[in-house]
């Protein structure tokens, strides 16, 4: 007799209204309207009515009274709201304003705290309004019901919705040439400021390690104690220094001069740190970018990361984003001797290496080619940058220029080069190439500065995202480019589909004509099956690939034999004689150990395709997973239970089987 479950009754329903409240969030017609393309902060923050459309051909955002959530300021907030802004216009089917071509642009004031969408083409302000309501900025979703269900959607792979794959390479031997010319530089700073004060004479390479020359001051030479104090100083400083081996003292000079020698020890822990801070720095410039549903993973067991920036049409953009390293330096330009004017040579006219002064370099100018003499050493690097942003400045104060605001280690640093060197001009330094170089015309104590060039807001944009995201840490190189058709992708998804619909059409064709009623409930606990499927990829934020619609059809295979296992069961409990709801029961009770054991097998196989594969065969280890948890509940506790409502307290004879 079968005896009514609440428990699982409750369970079952619980489990199929999440896996519709999973699933929801991917088609858009769902989406835009309950969720909104805003952070759930702005929604609550920034109504509809700080949108104000009263501007001719502008829509203005007011930022003046808005509480920001900690850690978020007025021009966090404004880049944000570019970016979900500029990616909603472009899906309505307008295009930003490059300097040439397009349809609006922005302007931040940031005086009054505000931010205006400026369209070029005249816009009434009921045209405004509708542009407004397409963007879908707000959701309509409960703020509760948000914060019960994830807004994750089920995205489509790189095969299936067409981008680019880019496959970045670290390259280790020049990881360790820059660990040791950045140590070179470091030693006699760390020396200079030690106390007492070390006299580092001179840092040489010699291959893969550096001889350090100590220079004893003439007042301890004679003072066994002081001197023995000094030289502990001077070897605790490069004992310090990461992955280098412990110094040792290879030659003395008289009383004079210590020779210290220390190699690379751990090239493979630096590379490996390395890595890791390329990573980050790429998972920030992706971000700031606004590249959506990015994946960025190493490469077992080599020196490469992997880039998949599905829907990404744009190879080239994305190609510069990663490749550009991104180091700002600031450097005094030198005097010529010659003039005491800036030492600069035009086009053509780089000068030797050994016709330059002990501690400078020659760079480049990147617009007319003409070669400054620089300081070696940077007065202020790029990791001191804590702001950038594109703003109005320059000569003029209307040029397109990318303001920076320093740390306060930098904003020290820069105080002190422009006030030393009043007068004189300082380059700022991108990548080995001269931006510009303005004259230092007094001291500069506020910690802001500004790059300035001939950019586009796009380009000045494209320059602050790249700045603020850090700069990598060693040389990278792109080793393999590929971009994926979106034509192709969306063939494969027809296929796909295809595959399953044609699939699930046999199987539901044969569970009618062979188990005829008992057909029914599998074909039930099968749509069921694939509602859950779908649900959980949705809810972990997965990603289906071309094998991920392959382990969809494989769990379709699976469910339904699990069911073909229960039926054959009771069909041989009826023939024993059973009763039905006992034929039904043993039917079950004795099948289950038997689809536990297949499970659990498949179960393993999955776990291990996706602790050791790469990205398309860890989607099907993933959909296969899922899948074989649904088949598994639905085959052992759906189908079970759809008989005893179906059936109920009825004493039945025949079993439609």
């Amino acid at each position: 007799m079968y005896q009514f479950s609440a428990g699982k009754l409750i369970l079952i329903l619980l489990v199929l209204i999440f896996s519709v409240l999973y699933i929801l969030p991917t088609p858009d017609r769902f989406f835009d309207p309950l969720y909104g393309h805003m952070p759930l902060w702005m929604q609550k923050k920034l109504p509809q009515s700080q949108f104000e459309t009263v501007q001719e051909n502008s829509i203005e955002v007011n930022l003046k009274d808005v509480q920001f959530p900690k850690g978020t300021d007025f021009v966090d907030t404004t880049e944000t709201l570019q970016l979900i802004l500029k990616n909603r216009l472009d899906k309505a089917g307008f295009s930003l304003n490059d300097g040439v071509n397009g349809d609006y642009q922005f302007e931040v004031d940031e005086a009054n705290e505000r931010l205006k969408v400026l369209f070029l083409m005249d816009k009434s302000q009921n045209e405004l309004q509708q542009i407004l309501s397409q963007l879908h900025l707000w959701g309509s979703m409960p703020e509760i019901v948000r914060r019960l269900v994830p807004a994750e959607r089920l995205q489509l792979g790189l095969d299936l919705r067409g981008g680019v794959y880019l496959v970045l390479e670290v390259n280790i031997d020049e990881s360790k040439k820059d660990l040791l010319e950045e140590t070179k530089i470091s030693i006699p700073n760390q020396m200079r400021s030690a106390t007492p004060r070390i006299l580092c004479r001179t840092v040489e390479e010699q291959g893969e390690t550096l001889l350090v020359q100590v220079g004893i001051p003439s007042r301890i030479q004679n003072n066994k104690d002081e001197k023995q104090t000094y030289l502990s100083k001077a070897e605790e400083i490069l004992d310090s220094i990461d992955f280098f081996t412990q110094p040792i003292r290879v030659d003395t000079v008289g009383n004079k001069i210590v020779t210290y020698q220390i190699g690379i020890t751990e090239a493979e822990k630096y590379s490996d740190q390395a890595i890791d801070r390329v990573l980050t720095v790429l998972r920030n410039r992706i971000d700031a970018f606004g590249v959506s549903e990015p994946s960025i993973r190493r490469e077992e067991g080599k020196p490469r990361i992997i880039i998949e920036l599905p829907g990404a049409k744009d190879s080239s953009k994305s190609l510069d984003i990663v490749k550009t390293m991104g180091q700002l330096e600031f450097k005094v330009v030198k005097s010529n001797p010659a003039n005491n004017s800036p030492w600069i040579l035009p086009k053509g006219s780089k000068p030797k290496p050994d016709e330059l002064p002990e501690g400078t370099e020659v760079i480049q100018h990147y617009e007319d080619d003409s070669w400054f003499v620089v300081e070696k050493l940077a007065s202020v690097s790029g990791d001191r940058i804590r702001n950038a942003y594109p703003s109005r400045g320059g000569q003029t104060g209307l040029d397109i220029v990318v303001s920076l605001e320093l740390d306060a280690a930098g904003t020290r640093s820069f105080a002190e080069v422009t006030t030393q060197h009043t007068g004189e001009l300082l380059a700022i330094i991108l990548d080995n190439k001269i931006q510009s170089a303005p004259r230092i015309n007094e001291p500069i104590p506020s910690g802001n500065a500004q790059i300035s060039g001939s950019f586009s807001f796009d380009e000045a944009t494209y320059l602050a995202n790249i700045l603020k995201s850090g700069a990598y840490p060693v040389q990278v190189q792109i080793a393999e480019e590929r971009t994926a058709s979106p034509t192709l992708g969306q063939q494969s998804i027809k296929n796909g589909m295809y595959a399953g619909l044609f699939g699930m059409g046999v199987v539901l064709l044969f569970m009618l004509i062979y188990y005829r009623g008992s057909g029914l409930v599998a074909i039930i606990a099968l749509a069921f099956n694939m509602l859950i499927v779908l649900g959980g990829l949705a809810g972990f934020g997965a990603t289906l690939t071309l094998p991920g619609i392959a382990g969809l059809v494989l769990t379709i295979g699976m469910a339904v034999d699990a069911n073909v296992l229960i039926f054959e069961r009771i069909r041989e409990e009826l023939r024993n004689g059973r009763r039905v709801w006992t034929a039904i029961e043993n039917g079950y009770s004795r099948a289950f150990w038997t689809i536990l054991d297949a499970n659990l097998t498949t179960f393993a196989v999955a776990l291990v395709l996706y602790n050791f594969g790469t990205g398309p065969i860890r989607g099907f280890a993933v959909t296969l997973s899922i899948g074989i948890l649904a088949s598994f509940f639905t085959a052992i506790v759906v189908t079970k239970e759809l008989y005893g409502w179906f059936i109920g307290n009825r004493q039945i004879s025949k079993l439609s089987i």
